[in-house]
C-alpha cells in the first residue's frame, strides 16, 4: 500500500512550497510521487517539482476532483500502477474542494493500494503576518 497525503490550500497559500521541502527530507531509499493539479493549461507547479526527484504526473487545467474525478483517477492509477511509490503527495488546486478528493481516496476500489495518511491544509499568509505597528 502506497502512504498517501493530500495537500491541499488556496492558490498561493504555499502547498507547492511545502511539497519541495519535503521531498528534501525524504529517505532516499523511498521511492514517491506527486500528482499536482494545474489550473492552467502551463504546469508552473510541475516545471517546480521536475528536479525533485519524485515521481510526477500533473492533471492540467480545471479541478482533478471534477467531471467525477476522471481525470484524477487516471493519474492516480497511472502512477499506483507503473510508479509504485512507497509514498504518493496529491497537490490539487486551491479552487477545489478536498471532501470529494478524499471521498475518492478513500473508496473500496482504492482500499487495497492507498494508505490514506495525514491532510495538510495551508491556510494561507496571515493578514496579520506583514503588519508593522505605526503608532509613534
Amino acid at each position: 500500500m502506497t502512504k498517501t497525503n493530500l495537500i491541499t490550500g488556496f492558490l498561493g497559500s504555499g502547498k507547492t512550497t511545502s511539497i519541495l521541502h519535503l521531498l528534501a527530507y525524504k529517505d532516499p531509499a523511498e521511492k514517491w510521487a506527486v500528482l499536482v493539479n494545474e489550473f492552467g493549461e502551463v504546469g508552473i507547479d510541475g516545471a517546480l517539482l521536475a528536479d525533485s526527484g519524485a515521481l510526477l504526473k500533473e492533471i492540467p487545467g480545471g479541478c482533478m476532483c471534477c467531471v467525477n474525478g476522471l481525470p484524477m483517477q487516471v493519474g492516480l492509477n497511472t502512477l499506483l500502477r507503473q510508479g509504485k511509490p512507497d509514498r504518493l503527495l496529491i497537490e490539487p488546486t486551491g479552487l477545489g474542494h478536498p471532501k470529494q478528493i478524499l471521498d475518492l481516496l478513500t473508496a473500496p476500489v482504492y482500499e487495497p493500494w492507498i494508505d490514506l495518511r495525514a491532510t495538510l491544509w495551508h491556510p494561507g499568509p496571515s493578514p496579520v503576518a506583514g503588519r508593522t505597528d505605526r503608532r509613534q
